[in-house]
């Protein structure tokens, strides 16, 4: 039996059931549909997610790190901007004052299930400890390959968070879900930076 990942990802994460009204359905499916790459510029605007290979590498150990079966990746971007309150009873509304642009935050969300067919009904054991492994890194990891973060110009990230859910009924699945931020190398001044890449 060929199993469909992405299907099942999507209704591990969404709890899709198939509407009962087809008028409905025909006005509404575009919500429901996941986004292509070459429509991507109009899709990011709808804040939709994407399922891509995600490859990363620990710097210091220089071990690699696939994410299984090609999780679901969202981005959200804040700035940082303080509001002062104007003082006298016949001006409205703040100041705002820009401070900074923080960093990206990511949600990766995927499933784990064995790849050997004969084994779909066993608890995903080796995919579930390689995951909690690269989650105890405590340093940045190097996006080695993802189009989508590249787009952004993501080239490393920090894990912060890590969800194992329940999968009621379903011993050979095992959803996740980890928040990371993005992570760009800082220097103090000019002249530092100019040393460090010298």
């Amino acid at each position: 039996m060929e199993i469909d990942i992405k299907e099942l990802t999507a209704k591990a994460f969404f709890s899709y059931v198939g509407p009962a009204f087809p008028l409905w359905w025909e006005r509404n499916k575009t919500k429901f549909v996941l986004p292509s790459l070459n429509r991507i510029g109009a899709a990011l605007l709808n804040g939709q997610p994407y399922f891509q290979m995600l490859k990363v590498q620990d710097l210091k150990s220089g071990e690699i790190f696939d994410f299984p079966n090609e999780p679901l990746i969202t981005l959200s971007l804040t700035k940082t901007i303080v509001e002062t309150a104007t003082v006298g009873k016949e001006r409205r509304g703040t100041v705002k004052e820009y401070i900074c642009t923080e960093d990206y935050q990511l949600t990766i969300k995927g499933l784990c299930m064995n790849e050997d067919p004969e084994r779909r009904e066993e608890y995903p054991t080796k995919q579930v400890q390689t995951l909690q492994r690269l989650f105890e890194i405590n340093n940045r990891l190097e996006v080695l390959s993802n189009p989508f973060l590249a787009l952004f110009g993501i080239k490393s990230i920090v894990l912060k968070d890590i969800q194992w859910e329940e999968m009621a009924g379903e011993q050979g699945l095992q959803k996740y879900s980890i928040t990371a931020v993005s992570d760009n190398d800082f220097y103090a001044d000019q002249n530092e930076k100019k040393r460090v890449l010298s």
